[in-house]
Parts: structure tokens; C-alpha cells; sequence
């Protein structure tokens, strides 16, 4: 713990969750917790840097999660706060270009990419399809069974969320960025 840190964030995920100090070292990411280490990454063992955009309460963050064979250390822009979220974009912006900067020589060796995995994708899509399929029923059971154009027209708003849910999650390849134009443009906005 003696050697200096090349960047350190305070990062809070939810309101339930306590508040996690992360430390880029030269050659490893930690994540702490109340004085304990709590994961630790190898930076010659990430395999993946993935930047993600997601709900902060009624706000939106951008996610960053930090994958190796240790597990996966997350972080974001906003930081829970007494039931509110607040913006925490210094500290993350400082840490997400040290860490990028960090990798450099490992650039070829990572996947850095944007946008929510495949699980959650395939998850979201699979509710959206489940949802427009159920709104579906409604309309028909409505329209044919109780021949009411009003409540089957009821079911149309349901369809239309249910199909949009669908396709604005339907699973596809994880888009890559490129490292360089990232650690350019955060280390420009910075300074």
C-alpha cells in the first residue's frame, strides 16, 4: 500500500451498498470497502473494458466494468447519496483515463467495447417480446371475444412499449471504441 496511486475514485453503486474506494496502481485495479480488499484486478489479466450507459435513480451514469479472471470491478459517473445520486464525473473522468492510459501497452490484447452486455440485452428484449405478446392476447381476446374496440385499442400503448423494449435491446455484437480517441478526449475535457 506504500507506492503511490495513479488515480482513486469514491464510488457508491446504490443507495444500499456501501461506499467503495477504487485505486489504480500501476499495475493492478483494487476495489475497497471499509479498509478491506475487496477484489483486485491484474492490468496484464483485463480482458475486457466496457462502457455502458445506465438509470442513476431518474438521471442517466456511464459504467465502466473492469473484467479479468479475478471478476469484474464496476464504477460509474454518479454516486448514491442519502437516496439521491450525485454527479461524481471529476473523479471518474481521472480514473477512466489513467486506466486506459495504464492499458495502453495492451491495447491489441483487450476488448473495449460500449453498450449493455448480452444478457441483459437478451433479458430486456425477451420482457419486451413477453410484454408485446401479452398486449397482443389483450387486443385479440377484446376485439374477437368481447367485441370491444375500445378496451382491445387499450392494449395497443402495451404493444407499442413491449415491441420498443424489444428491438432497442435485441441482442446483437458489443460495438467497440477505441481506447486512443477516449484517453484524447477525456484528457482534453479535463484540462
Amino acid at each position: 500500500m506504500g507506492e503511490e496511486a495513479l488515480a482513486r475514485m469514491s464510488d457508491r453503486r446504490n443507495p444500499l451498498s456501501p461506499e467503495q474506494a477504487l485505486v489504480l496502481h500501476p499495475d493492478r485495479l483494487e476495489c475497497w470497502t471499509d479498509n478491506s480488499l475487496t477484489r483486485r484486478i491484474d492490468l496484464g489479466a483485463v480482458t475486457q473494458v466496457r462502457l455502458a450507459v445506465e438509470m442513476a435513480g431518474q438521471d442517466k451514469q456511464v459504467v465502466c466494468r473492469v473484467t479479468g479472471p479475478q471478476g469484474e470491478i464496476v464504477f460509474g459517473s454518479r454516486r448514491a447519496n442519502k437516496g439521491a445520486f450525485d454527479d461524481n464525473v471529476v473523479e471518474f473522468q481521472a480514473l477512466m483515463v489513467a486506466l486506459h492510459t495504464a492499458l495502453k501497452p495492451r491495447f491489441e490484447e483487450v476488448a473495449f467495447v460500449e453498450g449493455q452486455s448480452l444478457g441483459f440485452r437478451l433479458i430486456m428484449a425477451g420482457l419486451g417480446v413477453i410484454m408485446a405478446a401479452a398486449a397482443l392476447f389483450v387486443i385479440g381476446w377484446f376485439a374477437i371475444v368481447e367485441e370491444s374496440a375500445l378496451l382491445a385499442f387499450a392494449g395497443f400503448p402495451f404493444l407499442l412499449i413491449g415491441g420498443s423494449l424489444a428491438w432497442v435491446f435485441r441482442p446483437m455484437r458489443p460495438l467497440p471504441y477505441d481506447p486512443d480517441k477516449l484517453i484524447e478526449r477525456f484528457s482534453g475535457a479535463s484540462s
